[in-house]
């Protein structure tokens, strides 16, 4: 429902006058209430031109009682804050309309509610003028009398004095209209929509209480003898965890060890010391052609410090001494040369050997032959029996 500003709820009686309130005008005429903010808007409420209107020094006061209700306002001079006279055109028919006063007035939320009448003893133009002209002189001069108590500024207050002897409306039919504005308006005050005039009546029909009530068990279950004793348990003593110091964990920093190729160790040949010269087995690989030094290798002053303890340069906190490949090298060059000695001796002491057991066998044999030739018999040949051709590494 639309906000009344201006209409008391139905059936309220606003009693008689102030006491010292003069009447300047009382006619009839119709009265409506209107929203000037919103476009073609419609009226809110409306009273007909029987209405009864009465325009004091302090307010405009309007009535309307039928058979049924009775509906009455006020509009007090605070509140305007225009005057506008719009007079009618001059159609006949249903485009017609009509001269109407309106006083718009300044609402909350920026809402202009104004109160217009029209029609009844305001049935022409000039009659509209003459109603504007009391209007405007009772809102003017009761606001320049209360300037103090309303708080308007002085120079309201002489702008307000002129329109005491200001230009009176004067109007024609189909005419713009005249508008004068009234300083010092006071906002009219949020008012709650009326409420309706249906009120749902109480129900005449009650439901009754039921009569019957179940009554309590005449039986009463006793309590037994044991009762279980309650149990409590121990308040648990007071626990307090040890301080704890957080170790701080430092990740040791990891370093790839430095790769290092073994080095290749072939097993020594020692030929037993109980077996004769003459029992050595001889080497079925062929004589190293590379020249074998006259010194024996193994005779060579080595490291007194095994290969083992030297440090590694992957280890924690290992010196690094200069010259440690070159050494390394050197070591390894040793290493492949005691290996090829022993691979070379075993085959010399096999042909020193073999070239042994065959002058043996000639010497045995020889003393014949020497003696042969003594006696005229041919003596053997000793080179043909040296270097043979069946063996390798003969030379012809």
């Amino acid at each position: 429902m639309f906000h009344q500003h201006f209409l008391s709820a139905p059936g309220t009686d606003l009693g008689p006058l102030d006491s010292g309130e003069r009447v300047l005008w009382r006619g009839r005429c119709a009265v409506a209430e209107y929203a000037f903010d919103e476009a073609s808007s419609l009226p809110r409420w409306t009273l007909p031109e029987e209405t009864e209107v009465f325009v004091t020094d302090r307010r405009v006061r309007y009535s309307y009682a039928d058979e049924t209700t009775l509906r009455n306002g006020e509009l007090f001079w605070l509140w305007p804050q225009h005057l506008r006279v719009q007079p009618g055109n001059r159609d006949t028919g249903r485009t017609a309309t009509v001269t109407q006063i309106q006083l718009v007035c300044n609402g909350p939320e920026g809402s202009y509610p104004a109160l217009v009448f029209a029609g009844g003893d305001l049935a022409t133009v000039g009659d509209a003028d003459r109603l504007a002209n009391v209007l405007r002189q009772a809102i003017a001069r009761f606001r320049v009398e209360n300037a103090t108590e309303i708080g308007v500024a002085p120079v309201h207050a002489r702008m307000l004095s002129r329109l005491l002897i200001g230009p009176e409306f004067t109007n024609y039919q189909g005419g713009e209209g005249q508008t004068v504005s009234l300083l010092g308006s006071v906002p009219v005050p949020a008012q709650e929509p009326a409420a309706p005039a249906y009120a749902e009546p109480a129900p005449a029909y009650a439901e009754p209480a039921p009569a019957y009530a179940e009554p309590a068990p005449a039986y009463a279950e006793p309590a037994p003898a044991y009762a279980e004793p309650a149990y409590q348990e121990a308040a648990p003593a007071a626990y307090q965890e040890p301080a704890y110091a957080e170790t701080v964990y430092a990740e040791t920093a990891y370093q790839q060890p430095a790769y290092r190729e073994p080095a290749y160790a072939e097993p020594a040949y020692e030929p037993a010391a109980s077996s004769p010269v003459s029992s050595m087995p001889v080497s079925s690989m062929p004589v190293s052609p590379t020249p074998v030094s006259a010194v024996p290798v193994s005779s060579m002053p080595t490291s007194s410090m095994p290969t083992s303890s030297m440090p590694t340069s992957g280890g924690r906190g290992a010196p690094q001494r200069p010259g440690r490949e070159a050494d390394a090298l050197r070591a390894e060059e040793a290493m492949r040369a005691e290996q090829d000695s022993r691979h070379s001796e075993p085959d010399l002491a096999s042909r020193a050997a073999s070239l042994a057991a065959r002058v043996a066998s000639l010497m045995s044999g020889g003393l014949d032959d020497d003696a042969a030739g003594r006696f005229g018999v041919q003596t053997a040949n000793l080179s043909a029996y040296l270097n043979r051709a069946d063996e390798p590494g003969s030379r012809h």
